[in-house]
């Protein structure tokens, strides 16, 4: 695609957490937006790794700017209104889940700012984030950034129902960024060598501030180790599958090892020591027969891959990935720790049926990537209604 030499479009990398997710995200987000006009990313917070990682050339990072990343987008906006230079000036939002409280001065702060790029013509654009529960400064938070964006979307059809309920009217649907993934040439990978059958479990233990009660994180992660336990009977019993445990966040390492020293002396299970990356993940997930986990990003990119990404999470709280799996016809690869059931036959109908399922994963795949691009283009280039 020809870049549209016309837009000048600012975005943030997220500052990463050990978090996969978020490079991986900001590197597809960073790539695309190279096809719709100049990209200047705020890097001043990031580090030089992950600068490396999205490929950023040196005009394309704000550090080598003289002036801050704010007074850019101003300088910019300001030489365009008065006709100077003849760019249209875009401001993106970090993609992501958003949920919790937001301070009154912060609060404060992003409201005059955003209305000052409204009257000065910068398009800001919010592109396939997930809601969650907001307190009452939040929601006013965020109607305000409704109301000051070009083009709002979320990612799923249960942030979309949040945003109606909390005041935001008219919302768009934009695919989360994991299903623009290309796959890269084989020789690009990174080979990760696990030998064998094997199925790879990736997971994280509930944090307190899912509904900031102590015992539902307790009740949470007594559930998802019965639930486990069954499945490594089920799946790896006489040595028939291996058991790969690897982590994709820093801080699930903990975790993940705790899981490998359970299972170690009872089925044949080998512990990923070094984290999951961009390059290693190719090569493990596309040769595992199922990917079990409750982070998104894990279930999202082992479908990417090839994988069937099976969710096992608590489908009322962890909505982020419930509204995803639901949105594409995916809910029977969810096994709900929340209900009564194990889920154990809903696993067997799964793996009996792993060829059709994994079919409808190729054109939800097709379909969600033909939607994003499809926007992207309307957006930057043919104008909305």
């Amino acid at each position: 695609m020809e870049k549209n030499s016309s837009n000048l479009i600012f975005c943030r990398a997220k500052i990463p957490d050990g978090n996969l997710g978020d490079v991986f995200l900001t590197k597809i987000l960073v790539n695309e937006l190279r096809s719709y006009g100049k990209l200047i990313v705020e890097d001043q917070r990031v580090p030089e790794w992950y600068c490396q990682e999205l490929e950023l050339t040196s005009d394309e990072r704000a550090s080598n700017y003289e002036v801050k990343f704010k007074n850019l987008i101003l300088i910019s906006s300001l030489r365009a209104l008065f006709l100077l230079n003849p760019n249209k000036i875009y401001l993106i939002h970090q993609p992501g889940h958003w949920a919790g409280r937001s301070r009154f001065l912060n609060v404060v702060k992003t409201m005059l700012f955003l209305c000052l790029l409204r009257i000065i013509g910068v398009r800001f654009c919010v592109l396939g984030i997930s809601l969650g529960f907001m307190p009452t400064l939040t929601q006013f938070l965020w109607q305000w950034k409704f109301k000051m964006s070009y083009f709002f979307s979320v990612r799923d059809s249960i942030s979309k129902d949040y945003a109606h309920k909390i005041g935001i009217d008219k919302v768009s649907i934009f695919p989360d960024l994991a299903w623009l993934i290309e796959k890269p040439h084989y020789d690009s990978i990174s080979p990760l060598k696990v030998d064998g059958d094997y199925v790879v479990f990736s997971f994280r233990k509930a944090p307190t501030d899912w509904d900031e009660s102590t015992e539902y994180s307790a009740e949470y992660n007594h559930n998802l180790l019965v639930l486990l336990d069954e499945i490594v009977k089920l799946l790896c019993s006489n040595k028939s599958k291996k058991l790969v445990i690897s982590y994709q966040v820093d801080k699930d390492r903990k975790f993940c090892q705790e899981m490998y020293d359970k299972y170690k002396n009872i089925y044949n299970v080998v512990f990923i020591e070094r984290q999951i990356d961009s390059k290693c993940m190719w090569d493990l997930y596309s040769r595992a027969s199922m990917v079990f986990s409750n982070r998104l990003h894990v279930l999202m990119f082992a479908m990417a891959c090839g994988s069937l990404p099976v969710a096992i999470i608590n489908e009322v709280n962890q909505h982020k990935i419930a509204g995803i799996f639901l949105d594409a016809g995916l809910k029977e690869l969810i096994l709900d720790i929340g209900k009564s059931s194990s889920g154990i036959e809903d696993l067997i109908k799964i793996a009996a049926d792993a060829e059709r399922i994994k079919e409808k994963i190729s054109l939800s795949y097709e379909s969600r990537q033909n939607s994003g691009k499809a926007l992207l283009k309307q957006i930057f280039n043919e104008g909305l209604n």
